[in-house]
C-alpha cells in the first residue's frame, strides 16, 4: 500500500521533511503526522517510546519538591490568549442534566467546560490534581451529571507496529489512563491507572446504560471492562489499537468494537454477544480490509439494530476512499453505503460520524470537512469550506463566515435534546451547526488551548507586539487583551521581530517558508524563503532569526545555514557551502552585540547531534561538544555578558537536560541538578537581575545564577516561578520582554502567559544597598536618573562587550543615543569604590 511505502521514508533521522528529489513522496505525508512524530521523537529519542513512568515520576518529584514548598508564591501568571483562537479538540460531551453545559477534551491542554455551550466567553479549564494534558474521551453515567470518566493520551500508533517510521508511536501527549469524578469534576481519582504505562492512550469509554457499574474502554492496548464502576478492570480483548466501542442500548451484552490504524495486526470490526468474553471478526470485505486508518462507530438512536462505521483509509492523497459502512443487525454484517473520501489523507487522524436522533436517515460525516446526507449516507454532500481563516476574529466569534469550519474534524455529535444542533471538535476548537450541518459558527471564546511551537518572539520596544507559531493555526500576532491576529497560515513556525523597527516582522510555516511584513504583521507581502540546497531537508519547524545587533542580517537553517544581509532579499549558503554536521538544525541564537557570533544546535541523525558556534558570520564553525547528552536539543542561548558562555537544554529522559559551556561550546556542564527528569524545552536569561529561567514539559523554573565573586554557579537553587499555570504545562518557549520587564511562556496546549521578572536580591544587589545607589528606570526608554547618598565623580557607559560608549557627570544620563540592548553603567565613587549597574535600553 502507498501508506506503507510512505512510512518507510521516516527513518530514525526522521524529522519529517523531504529533499527536493523526494518531494513527490513527501507530499503524501500530512503536516499533522509530521507534527505528532516530531513531538514524540523529541521526547523518546534515542528510544522509540517515552519511558513507561517517566513523565508521571517527574510530576510527582515536581509536586513533592517544588509545588508543596512554594505554596506562598504571590506572583501570578497572567493568561494572554489567544482567546479568539482555540487548539486541537478531540472530544465533546453534554452534561446529561443540563443542556447548556458543554465539556471539551483537548490534545494537550487538558479538560475544559463551558456553561453556555461555548458561546460568549465562558470556557474554563478544569483542574484534576494530575498532570493532565491530552483528553481523548469524556463519558457520563447516563442521567447523572456527577459521575464522569475521562480517557487520556493521544496515541495513533503503537510501538510494535511496522518498521522504520511506523515503528515509533504517533502521539501528541502523555497519557494517565482513565480518571473518574463523582462530584461533577471538582475532584478526581485514578480509575484505570496507567500513570506507569504512559505510552498508552484511551480512545473511547462507554457506560452500560442498564447496569451503570459496567464500563468499557477502547484503548491502544485493547478493550478493558470494569464491573465495579471503575474500581478494577479486566483486559477482555488484547487486540491492539481499539479506536471505538459501542453497547447495544437494551441487550447490553452485545458489543461492537473496532481496531486498527497504520496497519496494526488483527485490525477490523469485532462483535461480542457475551459482554466481551468472546469476539468474532465481522468485517470481511477484502477491499475494505486494506484500510490504513482508524474506524469510528455511530448507532442510530431511534433504531437500535442499525449502526454505522466510518473507516478511514489513512495516509496518502491517493489512497482512494473513506468507507462509510452500515449494519442492520447490530454489527454482525456490513455493507458499503458510500466511498466518498471525506477523511482523505487524515483517515488515521480525524474523521467521525453522527446520526440525527430525530431522523434515522440523516447523518453528518466529518473529516477534513463536513458532509451531510438525508439518505442514510448514500448521498454525502460537502457543506463547508475548511483550512484556517486569517485576520482578527472577535473573542466570542465567529471565526469566519457561516460556511467555515476549521479543517481536521476529530469529533461530531448531535445535541441529545436540541433539534438539528450539531457540535464538532476540530483542530481549531469547537464549532456548532444549528441546522443539521449546513451552516456553522465557532464557539471558542476564552478557550485558551492553542499549541505553540518554539520560535516565539517579543518586541524590544512594544510590550504588546508578541508573536509565535501554532500547530495548524497559523503564525499569530498579539493585539492585546487576549486577541491575536492570524497571519501566516498552516502550521505556524518560527517568528522574528526586527530589533530596530517593529514594522518589520517575520513569520513562517512548515519547512522554512519565511514571509516578511512591513506593517507589524497586518499582512505579509514578501516570501523571502531561501532557495535551499538540493540535498537540504529543513526540519518541520525550522529555525531562523533576525540578529539584534544588525537587524538587516538574517540566518536560516536546514541542514545548511543560509545568511542574508538585506532582510531576506538575497541569501547565501555559509560555511563554504557545506552542511554544518550533516544533521538538521533545530535551534539558533545570536549574540546581542555582534551579529557574527551565532550558536546553533542540531538534532541526532544521521550523526550525533551537536552545538556549534561561528565567530565570523558563518564562514567557519566550531564546538567540540564534550559532555552533551545524546538527546534532541530544544534550545540554545548565548550569554550576553560573555559570548563564550552559552546554555542549552535537551529533551528526552534519563540525562541532564540543562547545560552550560564557558569555552565556546567545547565542553558542557550540567546545571539542572535537583530538577525533575523531564524534557527541557526553553531557556531565558535575565542579565539585569542575574536570573536564569527554564521551561520544561511540566513547569517553568528559575534560579539566580551568579555567585558573590561574579562567576556563574552551576549548582543552582531552583524554584517554581509564580502560580496560575495549569498543574502541568508544556512550556515550549520562553522570552523576556525588555519593553516592560515581563517573562513570556508559550505553551503547547494552553496558549501564552506572562509574569513579572524575578528581582534577584541575593548577589550584586548587596553592593547597591551598601552604597545606597539607585539607577532608574530600568529598563529605560530615554533617560536614566542616578540617586546616591554617597558622593561620586563621574559615570561611564560600556557596551556589553566592554566598549566605552559615553561618559559624564550629570545625575541625568541621556540614553537616547543608545541602540536597544543591554549596557553597563560604572559609577566612580569619591572614596575610590566603583559601582556597576547593568541596564536595558528599550
Amino acid at each position: 500500500m502507498k501508506s506503507i511505502i510512505v512510512l518507510a521514508f521516516l527513518n530514525l533521522s526522521f524529522l519529517l521533511g523531504c529533499s527536493h528529489s523526494e518531494q513527490k513522496s513527501c507530499d503524501y505525508i500530512p503536516g499533522s503526522y509530521k507534527a505528532l512524530e516530531l513531538w514524540n521523537y523529541q521526547r523518546a529519542y534515542p528510544n522509540k517510546t517515552i519511558p513507561s513512568s517517566g513523565y508521571y515520576d517527574a510530576w510527582e518529584d515536581h509536586n513533592r519538591n517544588f509545588v508543596q514548598k512554594t505554596r506562598n508564591i504571590s506572583d501570578q501568571w497572567r493568561p494572554q490568549g489567544p482567546l479568539n483562537t482555540a487548539g486541537r479538540t478531540l472530544t465533546l460531551a453534554i452534561n446529561p442534566q443540563n443542556d447548556s453545559i458543554l465539556y471539551a477534551g483537548t490534545a494537550s491542554g487538558g479538560l475544559w467546560r463551558s456553561r453556555s455551550l461555548g458561546l460568549g466567553v465562558t470556557w474554563e479549564r478544569m483542574e484534576t490534581g494530575f498532570p493532565l494534558l491530552g483528553v481523548s474521551t469524556i463519558e457520563f453515567v447516563p442521567g447523572d451529571s456527577t459521575t464522569m470518566y475521562i480517557g487520556t493520551g493521544e496515541v495513533y500508533n503503537i510501538e510494535s507496529t511496522g518498521t522504520d517510521g511506523a515503528e515509533r508511536m504517533t502521539r501528541g501527549s502523555y497519557g494517565l489512563g482513565i480518571l473518574k469524578s463523582t462530584d461533577g469534576g471538582q475532584t478526581w481519582e485514578k480509575s484505570l491507572d496507567w500513570t506507569y504505562q504512559q505510552q498508552r492512550g484511551v480512545w473511547m469509554i462507554k457506560v452500560d446504560p442498564v447496569n451503570t457499574s459496567t464500563i468499557y474502554a477502547a484503548t491502544t492496548n485493547g478493550i478493558y471492562k470494569s464491573k465495579d464502576a471503575g474500581e478494577t478492570w479486566d483486559h477482555i480483548n488484547t487486540t491492539v489499537m481499539a479506536t471505538d466501542i459501542d453497547i447495544h442500548p437494551t441487550r447490553t451484552n452485545e458489543l461492537v468494537a473496532c481496531f486498527g490504524n497504520f496497519d496494526t495486526p488483527d485490525k477490523g470490526i469485532y462483535f461480542s454477544d457475551d459482554g466481551g468474553a468472546t469476539w468474532e471478526q465481522t468485517l470481511q470485505d477484502p477491499e475494505i480490509m486494506t484500510y490504513q486508518g482508524k474506524i469510528l462507530l455511530a448507532r442510530v438512536p431511534s433504531v437500535d439494530e442499525i449502526i454505522y462505521a466510518s473507516v478511514g483509509n489513512g495516509f496518502g492523497f491517493d489512497d482512494g476512499a473513506t468507507w462509510l459502512l452500515k449494519s442492520e443487525d447490530g454489527g454482525q454484517n456490513w455493507e458499503i453505503i458510500s466511498e466518498t473520501d471525506y477523511s482523505k489523507f487524515q483517515g488515521w487522524f480525524s474523521h467521525d460520524i453522527a446520526i440525527n436522533p430525530n431522523a434515522a436517515n440523516e447523518l453528518v460525516a466529518v473529516g477534513i470537512e463536513v458532509w451531510v446526507s438525508d439518505q442514510s449516507g448514500a448521498n454525502l454532500e460537502n457543506t463547508n469550506r475548511g483550512n484556517v481563516t486569517s485576520g482578527v476574529p472577535p473573542i466570542d466569534g465567529p471565526d469566519g463566515p457561516d460556511d467555515y469550519v476549521h479543517s481536521d474534524i476529530h469529533f461530531v455529535m448531535y445535541h441529545p435534546n436540541i433539534e438539528d444542533f450539531v457540535l464538532m471538535g476540530t483542530d481549531g476548537g469547537v464549532f456548532h451547526s444549528y441546522d443539521g450541518g449546513f451552516s456553522f459558527r465557532s464557539a471558542n471564546g476564552g478557550f485558551q488551548s492553542t499549541q505553540f511551537y518554539n520560535g516565539f518572539s517579543v518586541s524590544d520596544q512594544d510590550s504588546v507586539l508578541v508573536m509565535g507559531g501554532l500547530q495548524d493555526n497559523s503564525t499569530v500576532i498579539n493585539q492585546g487583551g487576549g486577541v491575536w491576529r492570524r497571519a501566516v497560515g498552516g502550521d505556524g513556525s518560527w517568528s522574528a521581530i526586527d530589533a530596530e523597527n517593529d514594522d518589520l516582522v517575520y513569520g513562517s510555516s512548515q519547512r522554512l517558508r519565511i514571509l516578511r511584513s512591513t506593517n507589524s504583521g497586518d499582512n505579509f507581502q514578501n516570501n523571502i524563503s531561501p532557495d535551499t540546497e538540493d540535498d537540504d531537508d529543513p526540519i518541520f519547524i525550522a529555525p531562523y532569526l533576525s540578529t539584534r545587533n544588525a537587524p538587516r542580517t538574517l540566518y536560516a537553517c536546514g541542514r545548511y545555514v543560509y545568511k542574508s544581509i538585506d532582510r531576506g532579499n538575497n541569501w547565501e549558503t555559509v560555511n563554504g557551502g557545506e552542511m554544518i554536521d550533516g544533521n538538521r538544525i533545530f535551534a539558533i541564537d545570536d549574540y546581542d552585540a555582534d551579529e557574527n557570533i551565532v550558536y546553533l544546535a542540531t538534532v541526532p541523525g544521521p550523526h550525533l547531534g551537536s552545538i556549534k558556534v561561528t565567530r565570523d558570520g558563518g564562514d567557519s564553525w566550531s564546538g567540540e561538544g564534550s559532555g552533551l547528552p545524546d538527546r534532541v536539543p530544544n534550545d540554545v542561548v548565548v550569554f550576553n555578558e560573555d559570548p563564550s558562555v552559552s546554555f542549552a537544554c535537551y529533551s528526552g529522559f534519563g540525562t541532564a537536560h540543562l547545560l552550560m559551556s564557558t569555552d565556546w561550546a567545547d565542553t558542557w556542564t550540567p546545571m539542572d541538578a535537583g530538577l525533575p527528569d523531564v524534557p527541557g524545552n526553553a531557556i531565558a536569561i535575565d542579565e539585569i537581575n542575574r536570573v536564569i529561567y527554564y521551561g520544561t514539559d511540566l513547569a517553568v523554573y528559575y534560579a539566580p545564577y551568579q555567585t558573590m565573586d561574579g562567576t556563574i554557579n552551576t549548582e543552582l537553587d531552583w524554584q517554581v516561578i509564580g502560580t496560575g499555570l495549569p498543574s502541568a504545562v508544556i512550556a515550549m518557549d520562553l522570552k523576556i520582554s525588555r519593553a516592560n520587564g515581563k517573562l513570556w511562556v508559550a505553551t503547547h496546549g494552553n496558549g501564552a502567559y506572562d509574569i513579572d521578572l524575578v528581582e534577584n536580591i541575593d548577589t550584586a544587589v548587596e553592593e547597591i544597598v551598601e552604597a545606597n545607589i539607585k539607577v532608574m528606570p530600568n529598563p529605560t526608554l530615554d533617560f536614566l536618573k542616578i540617586e546616591s547618598d554617597d558622593k561620586w565623580t563621574k559615570w561611564m557607559i560600556y557596551s556589553i562587550d566592554g566598549q566605552l560608549i559615553s561618559e559624564g557627570q550629570d545625575r541625568k544620563v541621556d540614553a537616547t543615543i543608545l541602540n536597544p540592548g543591554t549596557y553597563n553603567l560604572v559609577l566612580f565613587l569619591q572614596d575610590g569604590r566603583t559601582h556597576n549597574q547593568k541596564f536595558i535600553k528599550i
